[in-house]
């Protein structure tokens, strides 16, 4: 019975196939009226129909996938092609993957949709090269000192995710892929950016065109490098200029050459269902109308919260109690007072609002907390607090997190995703898998917008992602390790001495006063709507006292915000990303697992977590957020890969740090332990730190006098003139003739010491010569591997002549100390503290003559503003400036004449 049912139905199924095929042949003889363009070569009519929804597009720059589908074709199975578009004639292009259906013969049919692949907001995509599934470009960028890069698009899916991705994640990604680009295994890419060599401007960029002058509209694009890709076979072939390399994309994969940067394609997992619903319905209807949607019902929510105090009572006391993580109603009381000598902790802040809550404005010390580390023997680098920044809605409070950045260094990292890179390279989300930077990371926050609404310019470690805005409120992080605040002038020349950047429009706190250039949008409402949305918003600023805070505030306004940063006493106030999911700043502590402390209580997991490092082997975080109620999405997730771009914090290697390990036993008291008061330190962070330890138990009276020195705060010169006023010590470098021409020399250049033979650079100090490990010695010098300090070490009393004993022990000591670039002197260098004191504690005359060597203080990393000179001008030069988008060709003169002529 079952064989005559399955013969009825393949004869069913061929007449079924029969008829398709014959409709198919009727439509592709009708085409011709259907495309209205004459023409059966289907990558013509492809053109021809994607210029009807407004891309200019030549036949030559489509380059079909696949092949017509036969009868498949006809059923629907669509012909994939990438497609080199632009939005106009002589505009960048972009590439496309366009859908087609095709009839059996390869006509064209039906175009379907179009996605954009690259969407380079400051580059022109070159002609792809297409082989099977793989497609490869060269992204040429229109902006100046940034560097081409090469793509490689795997057309047949993006690779496996990993198997932390959850299934609701899973499914989040395919949808998204299916938006993005008609598959909803979505597309695999890889990039590797051509190292460039950013040109040199001066500090704060050039002075703005005099008033009268012409402004250029835009820079020039700089000249096309010749840059080329292939594909052959398994491997993808970049050349430049005379470079060449080739990189296996099956099988093991063959590292890049030096001048090649590969940037990783793995992606990060999406946000938590509202907000990455958000992101989808927004790429539908589009950026204006979600504004309009957000902007109403935030409308409606602010109503309910401005009354809320009327109507219950609640002042908002028992939430911040909740959000601080605390047992009990009372927050934070304690007086705090500032260290004369450091500066720090600041004074607590004002209230705006009153009377004030218990606790609001008074510093929570965070020198217990277990989820925050510190640097031993100074107070703990972060300080929080709340406030309450609007007089009508009291029930607003503000979450404010102070750090001193001459004890923390703010670091950028580009997302997988955003800032979508201007020439198309997306960043590695990730905060290094360096143990160096891992066990000093500390803290981590959103950033600014995605690139989406102002494309305002980041660059990450000279990787520019965005070019800055003129105007662009900006924090920077410098090539010295300083953070520093200022707007970006008319000039976008980047200077030398920045390393990072981040913009977000403009400021909106300048010495202490809000808005000073006049905006009327912050972000949350859609143009033209007054600017009254109440909801998540943080922001960065640089206070009076040189110190680094960040704001949260929920159901917040743009003057509360603002009213925050004054009451902190912001000279530079940045607004920076805002919605729940977002934004936030969470803490962290990573170690290997065995130095990692137990707790001790169980974890509160609505904000605290830990686990292993991902990307680390053997390493464990703990973190928690920074406040309770921050519904920051992914939670823990700076940690992890991030899609958007962030800040992380890291503590900076600065003295007193942990102590030297006693060599003798049992220990005195304070021996080995680092000593910072009372010394010439001239300001903070402290320039040296003593401390002396026994170092051979059989000699309990032989002491090693030890002195460490912070290279980041100091200047050398010869010792020659007048005492300075900010004199750390002086030493007696000695006679290098006297050792020999190979002898190891101890160096002091800009911010570093070294030990080498020959000058590291040019204008290097010598400081010392002595030998290397095993001669005899009453002293000896290093250079700490881990933060590059200098420790000196002479032996108390001073023996009558060096020993090789003696400097076994001192070699011992040292390489305990960290130290692998260790060097042996046989005499002492004469080290005076503040140029008049011995290390034991002895009045001296300090050393002279010619080989006498002054260590003076120097400003050490930490806050500060520049770029100071840019004007506050008014709406109507800067908006036009920050509203131009990226992509443009300056056209050419003769293209211009021509015009000018016609009309």
């Amino acid at each position: 019975m079952a064989i005559p049912v399955l013969s009825s139905l393949l004869r069913h199924r061929r007449r079924h196939v029969a008829i398709t095929v014959l409709t198919a042949g009727v439509i592709a003889a009708l085409l011709p009226h259907r495309t209205g363009s004459g023409a059966r070569d289907r990558s013509a009519a492809v053109a021809e129909e994607l210029g009807k929804r407004g891309l200019s597009v030549k036949a030559e720059d489509i380059a079909w996938v696949d092949p017509p589908r036969g009868v498949w074709g006809a059923l629907g199975v669509k012909s994939r092609a990438v497609v080199r578009a632009a939005d106009a004639p002589g505009e960048p292009n972009d590439l496309y993957l366009v859908h087609a259906a095709l009839s059996p013969e390869g006509v064209l049919l039906d175009v379907g949709g179009a996605y954009n692949l690259t969407e380079t907001s400051g580059a022109d995509e070159g002609t792809p090269v297409v082989r099977g599934e793989r497609v490869a470009y060269v992204a040429r960028p229109l902006i100046e000192g940034a560097s081409p890069t090469v793509h490689l698009l795997e057309l047949s899916g993006q690779e496996k995710l990993g198997p932390d991705w959850s299934r609701l994640e899973r499914l989040q990604n395919a949808v998204t892929n299916a938006q993005q680009t008609g598959q909803l295994s979505g597309i695999g890419k890889r990039t590797f950016a051509i190292e460039a060599e950013a040109k040199p401007g001066p500090e704060g960029g050039a002075d703005p065109a005099p008033e009268g002058e012409d402004k250029p509209a835009q820079p020039e694009a700089p000249p096309p490098r010749p840059v080329e890709v292939a594909l052959d076979g398994d491997t993808l072939v970049v050349r430049d200029g005379d470079k060449h390399a080739r990189l296996a994309l099956a099988g093991a994969e063959i590292a890049p050459p030096p001048w090649l940067r590969a940037e990783t394609g793995e992606l990060a997992r999406p946000g938590n269902i509202v907000t990455w619903s958000v992101d989808r319905v927004r790429d539908v209807i589009g950026d204006d109308a979600m504004q309009t949607i957000k902007a109403v019902a935030f409308a409606g929510l602010e109503v309910v919260l401005r009354n809320k105090e009327s109507i219950t009572g609640d002042n908002a006391a028992e939430d911040i109690a909740a959000e601080l993580g605390q047992t009990e109603l009372a927050a934070p009381t304690r007086s705090v007072p500032t260290d004369p000598e450091i500066g720090w902790p600041p004074a607590p802040l004002e209230p705006w609002v009153t009377p004030a809550l218990p606790g609001e404005g008074q510093w929570n010390l965070q020198d217990k907390d277990p989820f925050i580390r510190r640097i031993e023997g100074l107070p703990p680098a972060f300080v929080t607090t709340y406030i309450r920044p609007d007089r009508t809605r009291k029930v607003t409070r503000v979450f404010i997190a102070v750090w001193d950045p001459r004890q923390v260094e703010l670091h950028m990292m580009a997302g997988t995703v955003e800032p979508k890179g201007a020439t198309g390279e997306a960043g590695p989300g990730l905060i290094p898998r360096d143990p160096a930077v891992m066990k000093r990371v500390v803290a981590a926050s959103n950033a600014g917008f995605q690139a989406l609404h102002g494309e305002f310019g980041m660059m990450a470690d000279g990787v520019v992602y965005l070019p800055p805005k003129p105007y662009g409120a900006t924090v920077a992080v410098l090539r010295d390790g300083s953070t520093a605040f200022g707007t970006w002038p008319e000039d976008q020349t980047i200077p030398p001495s920045v390393l990072s950047y981040r913009q977000n429009m403009t400021v909106m706190v300048q010495d202490e006063k809000f808005n000073p250039y006049g905006r009327n949008w912050w972000g949350g409402t859609p143009p033209g709507w007054a600017d009254k949305t109440h909801t998540v918003r943080t922001g960065i600023c640089l206070t009076r006292e040189k110190f680094v805070a960040y704001f949260y505030g929920a159901d917040l306004g743009p003057e509360g915000l603002a009213q925050s940063m004054i009451q902190t006493r912001c000279t530079y106030g940045i607004a920076l990303d805002m919605n729940a999911g977002h934004s936030g700043l969470e803490f962290y502590k990573v170690a290997p697992s065995e130095e990692m402390e137990p707790l001790g209580r169980p974890l509160s997991y609505d904000w605290e977590a830990e686990g292993s490092v991902p990307g680390l082997d053997g390493w464990k975080f703990r973190g928690r957020r920074f406040i309770r109620g921050m519904g920051l999405m992914n939670f823990p997730r700076y940690i992890k890969r991030e899609a958007r771009d962030f800040f992380y914090m890291t503590l900076r290697h600065v003295l007193p740090g942990p102590g030297l390990a006693p060599v003798a036993q049992p220990a005195v008291e304070g021996e080995g332990q680092w000593r910072v008061k009372g010394l010439p330190q001239h300001g903070f962070p402290y320039a040296l730190a003593v401390t002396d330890l026994r170092i051979d138990p059989a000699r309990p009276d032989v002491k090693a006098r030890v002195v460490k020195i912070d290279p980041r705060t100091l200047s050398a010169a010869p010792a020659s003139g007048a005492k300075p006023a900010k004199t750390v010590a002086v030493l007696d470098a000695g006679s290098a003739d006297a050792v020999g021409p190979s002898a190891p020399s101890l160096w002091y250049s800009t911010a570093a010491f070294s030990i080498a033979p020959e000058p590291p650079v040019q204008g290097a100090v010598r400081l010392a010569t002595g030998a290397g490990a095993g001669a005899p010695a009453v002293a000896a010098a290093c250079v700490s591997d881990e933060d590059g300090m200098l420790l000196y070490a002479e032996l108390s009393p001073a023996p009558a002549q060096p020993s090789p004993a003696d400097g076994k022990k001192l070699d011992e000591l040292l390489a305990h100390a960290g130290c692998s670039s260790r060097m042996m002197l046989s005499r002492s260098i004469g080290l005076t503290l503040g140029g008049d004191t011995d290390l034991a504690g002895a009045a001296v005359h300090p050393p002279s003559g010619p080989s006498a060597v002054r260590l003076v203080r120097a400003e050490a990393p930490g806050g500060r503003r520049f770029m100071e000179d840019t004007p506050v001008v008014p709406f109507n030069v800067w908006y036009p400036l920050q509203q131009k988008r990226i992509r443009y060709f300056k056209r050419p003169q003769k293209a211009e004449a021509e015009d000018a002529s016609s009309n």
